[in-house]
């Protein structure tokens, strides 16, 4: 059974990068639901040297990490591939989840189409700017709640088990000793 999620539980935020692993993200469209079960986190706090909002800065670009939890992060890097963050602290408080990478679920054909390449399913989404492209969500839908019913990103449960295994993050030359990158192992039950 699917349940739509309104709420994080009160965790920290290395706890809730654990907790969306198994967790279905879910984008509509003006023709399709697409929807990928997420199988890669990483968390980034305001005392990470990694993060964008180390030692509490506050940019334009930033500003949603300081969003209250579910705040829609959205962000360019390399200049061009955007990456989905929610937020997870309190308002003022600067960390959110990295979504790195999902297994695709449904809609995968209109995901290939919007990637543009012809590739397994695996290498679909299987990065945080291949995961934006393939859904293709909306750099719009940056500080907006993940928990408002009235925009077309959400997260579901649909009570997946899986096992995961903690890493360092991936692209960071700070803050390599956490290891706060998070990896489902194997295949997920139900």
């Amino acid at each position: 059974m699917m349940t739509r999620i309104n709420h994080f539980p009160d965790l920290s935020t290395s706890e809730i990068a654990i907790f969306l692993l198994g967790k279905v993200l879910c984008l509509k469209t003006a023709d399709f639901i697409l929807t990928g079960m997420i199988t890669e986190t990483e968390a980034y706090t305001e005392d990470d040297p990694a993060s964008h909002t180390f030692g509490g800065r506050q940019t334009l670009r930033n500003q949603p990490m300081f969003g209250t939890v579910g705040t829609i992060y959205i962000y360019l890097i390399y200049g061009m591939h955007r990456c989905l963050n929610i937020a997870t602290g309190q308002k003022g408080e600067g960390s959110a989840v990295l979504i790195r990478a999902l297994k695709p679920l449904q809609g995968q054909a209109h995901m290939q189409y919007n990637r543009g390449v012809k590739v397994t399913a695996k290498g679909l989404t299987d990065g945080p700017g291949k995961l934006v492209q393939a859904l293709g969500i909306p750099m719009a839908l940056n500080g907006a709640s993940i928990f408002n019913p009235n925009i077309p990103l959400w997260l579901e449960d649909h009570n997946y088990s899986c096992i995961h295994q903690c890493t360092t993050r991936i692209g960071i030359r700070r803050g390599q000793d956490r290891l706060w990158r998070f990896v489902v192992l194997g295949d997920v039950q139900k």
